[in-house]
């Protein structure tokens, strides 16, 4: 299964992000963006998914989290 990450705006939004995903059936996991994923600024924490990384992404901005980028 591939993973993908999506950087957060902040660790607050990335934990808060992965329970509004876990109440609509998509799993995820709060990790420390790997560094050789990361440019340079922005948050240092990430969502882990295996879903469709743009569709999560999609979801989560019609929400009103700020996905900074898909990694």
């Amino acid at each position: 299964m591939t993973q993908h990450y999506l950087a957060l705006s902040s660790i607050t939004y990335a934990y808060k992000a992965k329970s509004y995903l876990f109440q609509r059936g998509i799993e995820s996991n709060v990790v420390k963006t790997p560094k050789k994923l990361s440019s340079s600024g922005g948050c240092g924490y990430s969502l882990k998914v295996s879903e469709d990384p743009d569709y999560v992404a999609n979801l989560l901005r019609s929400s009103g989290f700020e996905v900074v980028s898909i990694l």
